[in-house]
């Protein structure tokens, strides 16, 4: 046996934060423990095991088995990835370890949160669901509506806008043939409106957003978001939209009886000041979201579900925990077609220029699909007023390049 240190990091499509996950237990003295379905992924060398599972074709079951197999005893579950949280939940509970409450199952589908929603009187958004290659679109009441993945999804992965019944059959063709015509999906109604997210953990129930976000220069067509993300929010509307957004959730995880966790919340903001939930997700932001909740809360987010998962969390500090008030903006870059990115401007360079606070660059990045987003680096600026933060954006996109091979 490998002792009672281990700690498994669910990963799908290699995402997951895994290499920040594992260098977080071993400075704590934990062996981090790879669970993945790829024989030779990428960040199978970042942990001291590595346990494959087939997350389509194997159950629970089986993984416990490949798990005990490999003489792993499991002291936490931790993950990132949307589609894994039951995964995480079911294992957890397996274990005896926290996280493993039935409640989290709920949020994995966006059909159950959206049902939940509307029962408790916190939305009356027109929503339906069903597989990808016999969804029945006549059925579809007005338009425009965004299709999107049910359950497997993250990254803006075969995300669509419909703006008539032609639009949905293609997009409904397209993501039947990328996943499968089984694949399930939810159509719902689009919110007109400023699109914005919220991060913070949930107390006793009680959802605290700290980091506010802003997408602006959004592509309204491919759902992703490029153009420059702000925090804080600009203008009341918005701040009492995030308000109301974070009210709803409370409602929703009280009344689920969800205690405990970190939430990344998306909704759409009306220019009414009327508010729309897009998806809950019981796990931080990805892109230099983590690097902007440390910079301006305190707090290093993957850290602090790393301890959740552990059962060790610091509710005092959780609980007083405030987000400063410097201005920053975060700029994601992705190419736009496929192939390996090369001849990359450095990241050490980018991150010599005015306003540049910090920033990643993905080492022999591989676009494989344009179905999801692929940012393969992002950086975090800021100024003293939001003209600044506007100039250091353009001058990250001035400044840095690549070419695809």
């Amino acid at each position: 046996m490998s002792g009672s240190l281990d700690v498994l990091i669910l990963s799908k499509r290699s995402v997951g934060g895994v290499r920040h996950l594992a260098e977080l237990l071993r400075k704590s003295g934990r062996r981090p423990v790879l669970v993945s379905e790829n024989p030779e992924d990428m960040n199978r060398g970042a942990c001291d095991a590595h346990v494959v599972v087939d997350w389509t074709a194997d159950d629970p079951e089986r993984a416990v088995a490949a798990i005990d197999a490999a003489g792993v005893v499991p002291t936490a579950v931790v993950n990132l990835v949307d589609p894994l949280v039951q995964w995480q939940a079911r294992l957890a509970r397996h274990y005896g370890l926290p996280g493993g409450e039935p409640a989290r199952e709920v949020l994995v589908s966006k059909a159950r949160v959206r049902e939940e929603m509307r029962r408790l009187g916190l939305s009356d958004l027109w929503f339906g669901h069903g597989a990808a290659g016999s969804y029945p679109v006549a059925e579809v009441p007005a338009y425009p509506v965004i299709v999107k993945p049910c359950t497997d999804s993250g990254s803006s992965r075969l995300v669509r806008r419909a703006d008539d019944a032609e639009q949905l059959r293609a997009a409904l063709r397209d993501i039947g043939a990328s996943a499968g015509p089984g694949f399930e999906v939810i159509v719902e109604e689009y919110v007109d409106g400023t699109e914005v997210s919220i991060d913070g953990p949930l107390i006793d129930g009680r959802f605290r957003g700290l980091l506010h976000v802003e997408k602006s220069g959004r592509d309204e067509v491919r759902n992703h978001d490029i153009g420059v993300l702000h925090s804080p929010v600009r203008g009341q509307r918005l701040t009492r939209g995030v308000e109301l957004v974070e009210r709803r959730i409370t409602a929703l995880c009280t009344d689920l009886g969800l205690d405990r966790g970190w939430l990344h919340v998306e909704a759409r903001i009306a220019a009414d000041g009327g508010a729309e939930l897009i998806e809950i997700n019981p796990r931080v932001a990805g892109g230099m979201h983590p690097a902007a909740i440390t910079r301006t809360c305190g707090l290093d987010a993957v850290e602090e579900m790393l301890l959740m998962a552990l059962g060790q969390e610091d509710l005092e500090r959780l609980g007083s925990a405030a987000r400063n008030d410097e201005l920053i903006g975060m700029v994601h870059i992705e190419p736009d077609r496929m192939g390996k990115v090369v001849e990359v401007t450095p990241l050490e360079r980018m991150k010599e220029l005015p306003g540049v606070l910090d920033g990643y660059v993905w080492d022999d990045f591989e676009v494989w699909s344009l179905d999801n987003e692929n940012f393969f680096a992002a950086f975090m600026v800021t100024g003293g007023t939001e003209a600044e933060v506007a100039e250091a954006a353009d001058r990250v996109h001035r400044e840095f390049s690549f070419r695809l091979g």
